[in-house]
């Protein structure tokens, strides 16, 4: 083998190594988990909730969602069950939507097309 080709060899080497560590780097960046939760909060509507990711608030619900108007929840521990469903549906990849039959369900909220 020539020293060119020897030269070459290690140069197509230290290429791959290189688009490895890069390409590795950037998994462990994209695959790395983010701690994701709800907090309640007082509001001038009674309680509602945050939803914190990284440190920083993504979502500030003040009041109760899907309701018509703003009504906030009763106590902390009502705007916790919502917060901590929404929680739930973003880390099953769904839309963090509520609706006025999961508030129902969940006692929040008498929908009375479904009574």
């Amino acid at each position: 083998m020539t020293i060119r080709k020897t030269y070459s060899l290690i140069a197509i080497a230290a290429l791959l190594i290189c688009f490895a560590v890069i390409f590795f780097s950037k998994y462990k960046e994209r695959s790395q988990k983010v701690f994701i939760y709800a907090e309640p909060t007082q509001t001038v509507y009674g309680w509602g909730y945050n939803i914190i990711a990284a440190d920083k608030v993504h979502i500030k619900q003040e009041y109760m969602p899907a309701v018509p108007g703003k009504r906030g929840f009763k106590t902390a521990t009502d705007a916790m069950m919502v917060g901590n469903l929404v929680v739930k549906k973003i880390t099953e990849n769904k839309m963090p939507t509520i609706t006025l039959h999961e508030l129902d369900s969940m006692g929040l909220y008498k929908d009375s097309a479904n009574h």
